[in-house]
C-alpha cells in the first residue's frame, strides 16, 4: 500500500553485522517464546476431542448448529495458529522481526533533519531530557574478524604493535540509527531507528517497542506484545503522531527549497 511517497510493508527482517552483540533493547531471536499461541493451539484440541461426537450426533438433526460450531473452532485454530506464527516463528527471523516499518522517499539524512525540526515544536519529538533523543551510529573493530585475531596475538607479544588500517573485513559500521520519540498522552517512550536503503533516496523507518517512563527496561514489542486490535491502534497512532508528520515536514521543507 501507497501513500504518496510513503510505502508500508509491515514486518521487517534485517539482519545484523554484529550478532553477538545485545542491545538491551534489541530483540532477541534466540529465544523463542511461546507466548500465548501455544495454550490457544492445546485449547483448541481439546475442544475439538470432547465435542466430536457431540457434534457428529448434532448433524442428524441440526445442521446449522454443527457448521456454526465448526465454524467457530476454525476460527479459533487459525487465530492460534496465527499468535504462536507471529510470536514464536517470526521471531527467528534477524534482529528485529516484529518491527513495523515505513520506507520514505527521502535520504537518511532529510528524515533526521525533519526528526530534529520536529523536536522543537512537538511533544512527540520531545522526549525527556533523561532519555537520549537521537543516538550515535554504532561504529568499530570487527574483533572477531580474521585480521583483529591475528593483531590481538600480535600485540601479547609486542604492545606496540600499531592497529591494523580500517577496511571492509575489519571494521563494521552499525545498520541502524536509534532514535527515541515520546507519547505525552501515555507517558511511554517510542523505540524507533532509521536505515538508508541501497538506493539511499530512500530511508526505512521502523517502530520498534514502547516502554512506560517509569519502567524503561520493560519493553513491548509492536506486533508481538499486542492483541490484534490494540497493536493495529498502537500502529495506526504512530502512523498519524510520527510517521505523517516526518514527511509532512520533509514535504515542507523540499517546497521551501531551503
Amino acid at each position: 500500500m501507497s501513500l504518496g511517497n510513503l510505502s508500508i510493508f509491515g514486518i521487517c527482517a534485517c539482519e545484523s553485522n554484529k550478532p553477538w552483540e545485545q542491545l538491551p533493547h534489541r530483540q532477541n531471536t534466540k529465544k523463542i517464546k511461546m507466548a500465548i499461541g501455544f495454550p490457544i493451539l492445546i485449547l483448541v484440541n481439546l475442544i475439538l476431542f470432547f465435542w466430536l461426537k457431540k457434534l457428529l450426533s448434532i448433524t442428524k438433526t441440526r445442521r446449522w448448529i454443527f457448521w456454526t460450531v465448526i465454524t467457530l473452532l476454525g476460527f479459533l485454530f487459525l487465530f492460534g495458529a496465527n499468535e504462536f506464527s507471529k510470536r514464536t516463528i517470526r521471531g527467528l527471523a534477524g534482529n528485529y522481526p516484529f518491527v513495523e516499518f515505513w520506507d520514505i522517499q527521502a535520504s537518511e539524512r532529510e528524515v533526521i533533519d525533519a526528526i530534529r525540526q520536529l523536536n522543537k515544536v512537538d511533544p512527540n519529538f520531545n522526549p525527556p531530557g533523561n532519555i537520549a533523543f537521537i543516538s550515535k551510529r554504532d561504529t568499530g573493530y570487527n574483533w572477531t574478524s580474521y585480521q583483529m585475531q591475528a593483531y590481538i596475538k600480535k600485540v601479547k607479544i609486542d604492545s606496540l604493535t600499531p592497529l591494523p588500517e580500517i577496511n571492509d573485513d575489519n571494521y563494521y559500521h552499525d545498520y541502524w540509527l536509534h532514535v527515541k520519540l515520546y507519547y505525552p498522552d501515555t507517558k511511554e517512550i517510542i523505540y524507533t531507528w532509521t536505515r538508508p536503503k541501497f538506493d539511499t533516496t530512500v530511508t526505512t523507518f521502523a517502530f520498534e517497542s514502547l516502554s512506560k517512563i517509569d519502567n524503561p527496561t520493560k519493553f513491548r514489542l509492536i506486533n508481538r506484545d499486542f492483541w490484534f486490535i490494540d497493536n493495529r491502534r498502537q500502529i495506526n497512532k504512530f502512523k498519524q503522531l510520527i510517521v505523517d508528520k516526518i514527511q509532512a515536514q520533509i514535504d515542507l521543507k523540499r517546497k521551501s527549497g531551503s
